[in-house]
């Protein structure tokens, strides 16, 4: 069985993540792929985007890479056409891997279906949380602005807009701080699978 783990910045997806139990799941982080991803295709992103975007080492500087795609669609739309599907084809492999031991895989997500993840899926969880929940995350936990917090929240705006689209099974999860509600929904899922 494979489910897709989705939802927007800062909604909690890692947080449901981690409440599955390890011994019947397995976690595939897509974003941790995408970190792998950059490496993996030095070239065509200095191509693209030009030297600047890596540090003295030769890896990528996210912080100088992130803001530059996150303000222009253009620029997202070129990293995206390089990154995903690499990503796409190790996240369905370790799925699938998965699969073989008998596990249940979990691709966790914020473009699940924007990177064509959903038809693989037999089921979807959507992770949500209210946009000033999800801002104040951010703000701590990764040290931006409210002004770029708005950059990357109009970057994942369709997010969750046609899940239901895929004749799929959709379960909503709602995350808006309280970590009693949020371990019983999850709980509930397990209960369900």
């Amino acid at each position: 069985m494979i489910i897709g783990l989705t939802g927007k910045s800062c909604a909690g997806k890692d947080t449901v993540a981690a409440m599955l139990p390890s011994d019947s799941f397995v976690v595939i982080d897509v974003d941790a792929l995408g970190h792998t991803a950059l490496e993996s295709n030095h070239e065509k992103l200095e191509e693209a985007f030009g030297p600047s975007i890596f540090k003295q080492d030769g890896s990528v500087d996210r912080k100088i890479l992130g803001p530059m795609v996150f303000s222009d669609a253009e620029k997202l739309a070129t990293l995206n056409d390089i990154t995903h599907p690499w990503m796409k084809e190790e996240a369905l492999k370790e799925a699938k891997d998965a699969e073989k031991r008998g596990m249940i895989a979990v691709i966790n997500a914020a473009l699940l279906e924007s990177m064509g993840f959903v038809s693989y899926c037999d089921l979807v969880v959507f992770v949500t949380a209210p946009y000033e929940v999800r801002e104040k995350r951010a703000l701590l936990r990764d040290g931006i602005t409210k002004e770029k917090f708005h950059a990357r929240e109009e970057s994942q705006k369709e997010i969750g807009r046609s899940l239901f689209d895929y004749g799929k099974e959709v379960i909503t999860i709602i995350n808006d701080g309280d970590k009693d509600t949020i371990s019983r929904q999850v709980s509930f899922l397990c209960a369900k699978i």
